[in-house]
């Protein structure tokens, strides 16, 4: 038993450098966050449209012990405010795998997870350092990625919300809109961002931005396939040049890449400008296709 919970800690711990997850300890005790995500906020409560459900999916492991282990939960966020777990928040999915929820302000940040075992014996209270937002800049702006903000499935298709905020660095009025945003799947098929909803409030606002100004607001993509994860977001900021945002949890949260006329990022190889039209999403697709059963080709040879 030890040794199995080492071997899940040291390979936890390698991809840890990538994103999440993420892994803190007191030495008796180690907690293994996957991810953390927003979720809108019980519609009926007066503080509804100040407040969002932040959950955090955790795991509890120990090399001392095979049974459950119980521990209170504190929330730090990017202002040193203290939020508890909320118990009629939390989703047990495995004896050892929990989703925590926790409602704070909207614009909170995730800074910190703090977690005191309930048995004694298990040692003291110990942190989980918590991943800051993703930023990257490029031409005349900054795109921040906060994360999701809430995912919903009808009919077969998906509808997921983005947290995001939009700067304008460059030195003349900058318009921003939905229609800068582009979601890609793992397949790389892009789907285009929703208009905003002045019925509900979601969605991205047309805005204009004057120098150094910043806008922050939610980001709707509907009519997704139910098959398709998102792999990343990308903003078009002219007709050739945009920046895109690894946002595939799989692959770890922290990546990015640049996509322009010429190629980008140092080091690697030009980047694929992302497919906007629909022939251009499949010639990508079979693009990829392609390079796979090249790859698989050369097996063995």
């Amino acid at each position: 038993m030890r040794s199995e919970a080492i071997i899940l800690i040291l390979a936890l711990a390698v991809t840890a450098v990538q994103g999440y997850p993420l892994i803190g300890s007191n030495g008796d005790v180690d907690c293994v966050v996957f991810g953390v995500f927003k979720e809108q906020f019980n519609p009926g409560d007066v503080n509804a449209g100040k407040n969002a459900l932040l959950e955090v999916d955790s795991s509890l492991i120990s090399a001392n012990t095979s049974g459950l282990i119980n521990a209170s939960y504190t929330l730090v966020d990017g202002n040193d405010r203290v939020y508890s777990a909320r118990r009629d928040y939390r989703r047990d999915l495995q004896p050892s795998r929990r989703i925590l929820g926790f409602i704070v302000p909207k614009e909170a940040l995730a800074k910190k997870l703090l977690v005191e075992p309930t048995n004694s014996n298990l040692g003291p209270q110990f942190s989980v350092d918590l991943q800051a937002p993703i930023n990257v800049s490029a031409g005349p702006v900054k795109i921040v990625y906060y994360g999701p903000i809430g995912s919903k499935e009808e009919y077969k298709r998906k509808t997921l919300n983005f947290d995001v905020g939009v700067t304008n660095n460059g030195t003349k009025k900058l318009q921003v809109s939905s229609s800068n945003f582009t979601l890609q799947d793992q397949w790389g098929w892009n789907y285009s961002s929703s208009g905003y909803n002045r019925y509900n409030g979601q969605g991205f606002a047309r805005v204009e931005l004057k120098p150094n100004e910043t806008v922050r607001s939610g980001l709707t993509f509907a009519a997704i396939s139910p098959l398709s994860r998102p792999s990343k977001l990308v903003y078009s900021y002219s007709k050739n040049d945009s920046v895109a945002i690894n946002i595939d949890e799989t692959a770890g949260y922290g990546l990015f890449a640049n996509a322009d006329s010429k190629g980008c990022c140092g080091g690697g190889s030009p980047a694929e400008a992302a497919p906007t039209t629909l022939s251009g999403s499949i010639k990508a697709t079979k693009a990829r296709l392609a390079k796979v059963k090249s790859d698989l080709g050369g097996i063995g040879k």
